[in-house]
């Protein structure tokens, strides 16, 4: 799947502005919480035989766990993870200059299609046992990955809306310079007349005195 970050709506400024900390600071360790569940699902999947089973899902959390790595590089808790990964399996990712607040949607968007399938495919899995709870653990996870990353993208958002309107000029990219008495009604465009040698546009008219003028 292919998410155009350069459609309208989508374009984040390159730093989370202070109002997204609280919500950043949450979505840090719903992205923590991912690690350990996810390791937690994968040992017992592996454990009870069904490894084969949470193949595709399991990798599908890796991905988001990767992903919240590079949204938070900056980290101090995840750097190492981040260092890892971008010299490693991502280092093309890493060196395309991916990472930061650019992955956010992205992010979203894959917590919210793994939580979705995990609860239509694997709730008859869960129960008090090891796998069980550590499947809860997951999904209860992904649920605070999307609603604390869609928290901090719609402040993102915001943002970056108000700082565009801002360059603005506060009132968008068209608008018409006031005449007198404070209208802004555009100017009214005066005819232009020329001379019309031979080859001119319009209707020619002919005077008495010879003078040939046409009017556009």
């Amino acid at each position: 799947m292919v998410i155009p970050m350069s459609a309208p709506g989508l374009q984040l400024p390159p730093e989370p502005p202070a109002e997204a900390a609280a919500s950043l600071g949450k979505l840090k360790w719903s992205v923590v919480s991912l690690i350990i569940f996810g390791a937690l699902r994968f040992l017992f999947a592996a454990t009870f035989g069904i490894l084969n089973l949470e193949f595709m899902s399991l990798l599908n959390v890796f991905l988001c766990i990767a992903m919240g790595a590079f949204i938070l590089k900056e980290d101090k808790d995840l750097k190492k993870l981040y260092d890892c990964l971008s010299t490693t399996i991502f280092q093309m990712c890493a060196q395309r200059g991916m990472g930061g607040l650019q992955c956010l949607f992205p992010f979203v968007v894959c917590n919210g299609l793994n939580l979705f399938f995990d609860v239509i495919s694997k709730s008859s899995l869960l129960g008090f046992h090891a796998y069980g709870i550590a499947l809860l653990g997951n999904l209860v996870s992904e649920g605070a990955a999307v609603y604390y990353g869609w928290t901090v993208f719609k402040v993102c958002q915001a943002s970056a809306d108000q700082t565009s309107y801002e360059m603005e000029g506060g009132g968008g990219g068209g608008y018409f310079q006031t005449g007198e008495g404070g209208s802004t009604r555009p100017p009214a465009r005066a005819p232009a007349i020329g001379v019309a040698g031979g080859a001119g546009v319009g209707a020619a008219a002919a005077g008495p005195g010879g003078g040939n003028f046409s009017v556009f």
